[in-house]
């Protein structure tokens, strides 16, 4: 009995003080008295389906990021918190106040601008805005890229970001130069700019004739041919380790068919020129020498070695060769070099002839020896007779 005297004279009471307040708001509205706001049942809108993507940023938002369609706020509002996307139209829809036009404005412009709109209905102390995901958009990137095609791009990526996403450079791109199709309009840059929805990126290949080719383990890579670039630099891009095997190296000049041979050891400082064909041997290449030296046959190739050096390795017979008058065949052809500074390469044949006195001391000997054979057929013609 007592809880339901005591139930009642509750509710008599919150109804007195209920046509109490309707009363009193009536009066201070005739009075012109301030009435002051009360906020609607807090109603959390549940967030669409791209609150719920997971946040993807490549970095820190700048101040200065351009907001456009597509990017996501989260609004703090008296009756909770809510997801809003910027429409195609570049409009927010905020509960209560309406739209607010935020698409060109920078970041700092467009969280002013939203907050001031909700501030015309709710108590500034209530509310707030943060960017919480940036838009998505669609660029394409071709050209001298792995992987070329479409990409998802967002609204802070810049041009690198888009091609390392298609796979990264070639090894034949022309990285002085990238080509931006935006709306129309042509844009040949260098700088690493953001990106527009829609932007068509193009990376354009490098001439053949600024192209050098590696021959590597059977394959030939050709790359681009960047000027002042070590060897090793090239093949540290590439990605390739030279083994212990590998004891030379060809390089092939196409304009004047001329190979020149380095050590392994020479890659560091070896600066490649443009249309070089480069070439990793296995088995070091060989120098064939012959004439009037004591090992006749071959040297293994060096490329600090001169012709007078392969002679003395050889062993020339200093009483009987002539190596100031050596000879070199190279490709069947003879060719004049120096004896202390002109340069030998692989495969050539260094001739050493004897000298004059040994070839006329050849002659006297084999005129006498022939001499002698007839003497002795005709002693043994005049015997039979």
């Amino acid at each position: 009995m007592k809880k339901f005297f005591a139930t009642f004279f509750l509710v008599i009471f919150s109804s007195v003080n209920a046509a109490d307040f309707v009363s009193a708001t009536r009066a201070g509205m005739a009075s012109g008295l301030p009435i002051p706001i009360f906020y609607e049942e807090p109603v959390v809108r549940p967030r669409d389906g791209a609150s719920h993507t997971p946040v993807n940023l490549e970095g820190p938002v700048d101040s200065s990021y351009i907001v456009g369609p597509g990017d996501f706020f989260e609004i703090l509002l008296p009756s909770g918190q809510e997801g809003l996307q910027v429409s195609p139209e570049g409009t927010l829809a905020i509960q209560g106040c309406g739209l607010v036009y935020v698409s060109g404005l920078t970041l700092s412009e467009a969280k002013r601008k939203i907050l001031d709109k909700a501030r015309t209905r709710y108590d500034p102390k209530f509310t707030g805005v943060h960017l919480v995901q940036l838009r998505r958009f669609v660029v394409n990137v071709r050209g001298a890229v792995w992987n070329p095609g479409q990409v998802m791009a967002t609204g802070q990526m810049r041009v690198k970001g888009a091609i390392l996403l298609a796979g990264n450079f070639k090894q034949t791109a022309n990285k002085d130069s990238v080509y931006i199709y935006r709306k129309g309009d042509t844009i040949a840059t260098t700088e690493n700019i953001l990106l527009h929805p829609g932007d068509i990126i193009e990376v354009p290949h490098a001439e053949w004739q600024q192209t050098i080719d590696i021959n590597y383990a059977g394959k030939i890579i050709t790359i681009s041919h960047i000027p002042g670039r070590t060897l090793k630099e090239y093949l540290k891009e590439l990605g390739i380790e030279v083994g212990s095997s590998n004891n030379s190296i060809s390089v092939l000049y196409p304009q004047d068919g001329f190979t020149r041979w380095i050590d392994i050891e020479q890659i560091g400082s070896f600066v490649p020129e443009p249309l070089n064909e480069i070439g990793f041997h296995i088995q070091a290449p060989y120098v064939y020498v012959g004439g009037a030296v004591a090992l006749v046959g071959k040297v293994p190739y060096n490329s600090s070695m001169r012709m007078a050096d392969y002679i003395a390795a050889s062993g020339v017979t200093i009483i009987t060769g002539d190596f100031h008058r050596a000879s070199v065949l190279r490709n069947g052809k003879e060719v004049s070099v120096d004896l202390a500074t002109g340069e030998i390469l692989p495969g050539d044949f260094i001739d050493i002839p004897r000298k004059r006195y040994e070839q006329v001391k050849d002659v006297v000997m084999f005129s006498t020896s022939v001499i002698g054979v007839f003497a002795t057929i005709i002693t043994i013609i005049s015997l039979v007779k």
